[in-house]
């Protein structure tokens, strides 16, 4: 299993590199003779691509930051999410949330906080089971948001190649290489988007419909009946006096 600091920089790297890969691509189809692109040694071009790895990590980060800041702090999306986990739960007495005395980020910050304790009431191995799958929906909700993010600059940047390119000559194959690869990118955000609205959606559903079973105490009758057949065993398997 990968460690701690292996799994977030794969996470957070894993954007970055997309808009380096797409960048890079669109500079070669423009700038395919510069030499700063052909004119280095092995021992060169592997320090280049471990430094690039680094660079990805870091520019893959902050497209994470600009993911969260474009659909959680700027936008009113915590709102819309609650009110969708709302709409699924029946006894809505039970969250504790009264949506119009809130603005929408703390109304959502009590929904997790129910959605916490709700956790630390059930037993262990519901606990963990619920825990992992939240986390796993969770990150990947993230992960197709910051890699949208990345794809959205790898197309601006392509485009920008494109149209600065355009005025200089007629149209031509690096032209059509770059509508190619334009076409691709346009491709891969359809389908991530059709992702992160599936993941997006499991993950409200996910979430409504264990509320439902917590406040109905179906995993506290499941550890009871566990209970009792665990203490009718051991009386039948008791020795007799």
């Amino acid at each position: 299993m990968l460690n701690f600091e292996t799994k977030y920089l794969i996470r957070w790297g894993i954007p970055g590199w997309v808009f380096i890969v797409f960048s890079y691509i669109s500079l070669l189809i423009y700038e395919s003779k510069s030499a700063f692109i052909k004119d280095f040694t092995v021992t060169q071009m592997l320090g280049i691509l471990i430094s690039l790895g680094f660079v990805g990590v870091v520019i893959g980060y902050l497209m994470h930051q600009i993911y969260f800041s474009i659909k959680w702090i700027y936008s009113k999306q915590s709102s819309k999410i609650l009110k969708q986990i709302t709409d699924l739960v029946t006894d809505k007495a039970k969250l504790g949330i009264e949506c119009h005395e809130f603005d929408h980020h703390k109304a959502y910050f009590m929904m997790e906080f129910q959605w916490q304790k709700q956790l630390v009431l059930t037993g262990k191995d519901n606990r963990e089971y619920i825990a992992d799958r939240y986390r796993y929906l969770l990150t990947t909700v993230h992960a197709l948001g910051a890699l949208l993010v990345s794809l959205s600059a790898s197309t601006l940047v392509t485009i920008i190649f494109l149209l600065s390119h355009l005025p200089n000559n007629s149209w031509g194959g690096d032209d059509t290489s770059a509508i190619g690869i334009l076409s691709l990118l346009l491709f891969l955000i359809f389908s991530v988007t059709k992702l992160f609205k599936y993941y997006s959606e499991n993950l409200i559903f996910f979430q409504a419909n264990f509320f439902n079973s917590f406040f109905a105490d179906d995993f506290k009758k499941k550890d009871s009946c566990r209970e009792r057949i665990e203490i009718g065993s051991t009386s039948s398997n008791a020795p007799k006096q």
